[in-house]
């Protein structure tokens, strides 16, 4: 139960995740007449993206537990009380919450330190 479980939670932060890559994407493709204004823009969207999933892992805790995308993912005869999928879906969704805010974090450094290389490229 414990592994459908959190199959289902990586499945739901992942496909969050990847809407808001979609987004951040869309807005890079927008600036990219000026290639450091593309990493800027990319690398501060997805340090904000990497911040609201640290608050979300933070409060996953006090999330109901029949209100998050992994109980409605749950086939209806394979849920467990709701008293045990409370502690483990906040446990899997905190976990991968982390995870991929790790993953943000890294990806907005690299953009970051892509877009400090081009100005002080261009100083120079």
């Amino acid at each position: 139960m414990e592994t459908t479980i959190r199959h289902y939670a990586q499945l739901s932060i992942a496909r969050g995740c990847g809407f808001g890559a979609l987004a951040i994407a869309t807005l890079m493709v927008g600036s990219a007449s000026d290639l450091s204004l593309f990493f800027r823009s990319g690398g501060f969207s997805t340090l904000l993206m990497s911040f609201i999933l640290l608050i979300m892992a933070a409060r996953a805790d006090h999330v109901p537990v029949k209100k998050t995308e992994v109980w409605i993912m749950l086939p209806k005869e394979s849920r467990p009380p709701v008293e045990v999928a409370a502690r483990l879906i906040a446990r899997a969704r905190k976990d991968y919450l982390l995870r991929f805010a790790y993953v943000a974090a890294i990806v907005a450094s690299v953009e970051l330190g892509l877009d400090l290389a081009l100005t002080v490229g261009r100083l120079a």
